[in-house]
């Protein structure tokens, strides 16, 4: 069982890691850098990535922005989770079937 249940957590945990590297890749590729003119006031005129400019964008004028932000790296807990939680099902469940039989 503890074999099964590392190993569905580790592909939940895998599968959740997706959006985070595609996160950090997309960041990556927005080095230009421009003077930030957001609602943050103590950051106007100053020169910022494009990538750093969008996510206080998200944050400070989206609605709920810091949460989305947030649930990003929460994907691979709850990935590892839902895996984890399919693994203690499935070895029970399968152990009945088999142990009745």
């Amino acid at each position: 069982m503890r074999s099964l249940v590392l190993l569905l957590s580790l592909t939940g945990a895998v599968v959740g890691l997706l959006p985070v590297i595609l996160e950090l890749v997309q960041q990556a590729y927005f080095l230009s850098e421009v003077e930030y003119n957001g609602v943050y006031e103590p950051l106007r005129g100053v020169q910022t990535s494009r990538a750093y400019e969008t996510s206080q964008d998200i944050s400070f004028q989206v609605r709920s922005g810091l949460f989305l932000r947030r649930a990003v790296w929460f994907a691979p807990l709850i990935g590892a989770a839902l895996g984890a939680v399919a693994g203690i099902i499935a070895y029970r469940f399968g152990f009945r079937l088999t142990r009745g039989a």
